[in-house]
């Protein structure tokens, strides 16, 4: 389905990426979550070359080719090499997923625009397509790590394993009746400054102990017995370290606990707290207590409950 340059046709793909928390305490780097809050993005070809933002953000995010949809696009077309594909366009962006929160917004403007760039090249020079396998490469060599790009593409939870042909994922089964309260707090913390923090080596014992509870969460989630991840179940890789930078956070942990949740983990490299419910009315009253609890520290905080988003991320085709 070639097209002339001069005049591409006016099509329009969209694409809807979700929000992830990646880690999941013990986790570090290699799992991660697909939450149903998510960011719309579109590309509409056949125009001249736009980018609109709205929702979070949207007063932040640039709106030239340094936004980071846009980058992932002109990374992969740069890859592909296509003289059929045409360069200009517009992509519209319709943001839900706080900036700088640990739910993933880098990742989803990564995975969209990939997926988007992919789709017009499938449309317009189809043999240079990429697979979904070369787009998640492509990802995390982008992101510098899979956790989050992981469970954006494929949706789900995913275990992100290193072997000789790079990462190979693997699902984790996450059970139908396990919510997620993320508890948001207004200020953000840069994924650089949390990486700071962490120490370059671990003591054998805090590796142990972090083999044990990565061990301890897969069994739990693999057969659905929630209760493996009472009392005790934690991290020392990074959370230890991070929670320095997070005021409030035993005593928002603390609330969440008392007010139902089987535990609870940094999203990402926070600053937002993810508290783990098998009952969806618990789930609530334990958001309730986490914005409580962090408004008693000065603190503004919005609390909402999520599911997993379990389908594949796609694109599809619009009227033009």
């Amino acid at each position: 389905m070639g097209s002339d340059l001069r005049t591409p046709p006016r099509i329009r793909f969209q694409v809807q990426v979700p929000a992830t928390s990646a880690n999941l305490g013990p986790g570090f780097d290699c799992m991660g979550i697909a939450l149903s809050l998510y960011n719309d993005i579109a590309v509409e070809v056949g125009v001249p070359f736009a980018v609109e933002v709205f929702g979070e953000s949207s007063n932040l995010l640039p709106t030239d080719r340094s936004n980071a949809v846009v980058w992932a696009m002109d990374t992969l077309l740069n890859r592909v090499q296509s003289d059929l594909v045409p360069r200009e366009w517009k992509v519209v962006c319709h943001n839900r997923i706080p900036v700088g929160a640990g739910l993933g917004s880098s990742a989803s403007a990564i995975v969209g625009g990939l997926l988007l760039a992919n789709a017009l090249v499938s449309y317009f020079d189809p043999p240079r397509a990429l697979s979904r396998a070369d787009l998640l490469k492509i990802a995390t060599e982008m992101e510098g790590h899979p956790d989050n790009v992981t469970p954006a593409f494929e949706g789900g939870g995913c275990l992100s394993i290193p072997d000789d042909q790079g990462h190979r994922t693997i699902p984790l089964p996450i059970p139908m009746n396990l919510h997620f309260v993320v508890a948001v707090p207004y200020f953000t913390l840069l994924t650089e400054e949390s990486r700071r923090v962490l120490p370059e080596n671990i003591s054998r014992h805090d590796a142990v102990y972090n083999v044990a509870q990565a061990s301890r969460l897969t069994l739990a989630l693999a057969t659905g017995d929630l209760s493996l991840l009472k009392g005790g179940f934690g991290d020392r890789l990074h959370e230890p370290y991070r929670k320095a930078l997070i005021p409030g956070y035993a005593d928002v942990r603390r609330s969440a606990l008392q007010a139902g949740a089987i535990t609870t983990t940094l999203s990402g490299a926070g600053p937002s707290m993810l508290a783990w419910c098998d009952d969806e009315k618990v789930a609530w009253r334990v958001a309730d207590q986490m914005t409580l609890a962090w408004r008693e520290h000065n603190v503004p905080c919005r609390s909402e409950v999520f599911s997993i988003s379990r389908e594949p991320t796609s694109v599809r085709q619009c009227d033009g």
